[in-house]
């Protein structure tokens, strides 16, 4: 179980392009149970640091997986159909919360 959790850091790792020097001013908020799933939000960050998880369940949740990376574009906010996506300056409160939770807990 280990070997996978390490491939899926060093997948997600390949697919963030770079930290930046200062938290953004505000961050994308997430919640799971109004996301349907549809992954747009995953294909427009330019950081890479969304993922789609629990793919084996019935609907998948967006969630962001590296907080630490965000620009604070919110270009996944603009993306996001099901307005799942909201940005929020509780920037700390936020990187808390996608480091210490996962969408289906």
């Amino acid at each position: 179980m280990n070997d996978i959790k390490t491939e899926e850091e060093k997948e997600v790792k390949e697919k963030i392009k770079k930290k930046p020097k200062k938290p953004p001013k505000s961050m994308p908020w997430f919640m799971p149970f109004v996301c349907d799933g549809c992954g747009d939000c995953v294909k427009v960050c330019p950081q890479g640091g969304i993922e789609l998880l629990g793919l084996d369940r019935k609907v998948p949740r967006a969630w962001l997986v590296a907080p630490e990376y965000c620009i604070g574009c919110a270009k996944c906010a603009e993306a996001c159909q099901s307005s799942a996506v909201q940005m929020t300056a509780y920037v700390e409160q936020a990187i808390t919360r996608y480091k210490t939770k996962k969408p289906f807990q």
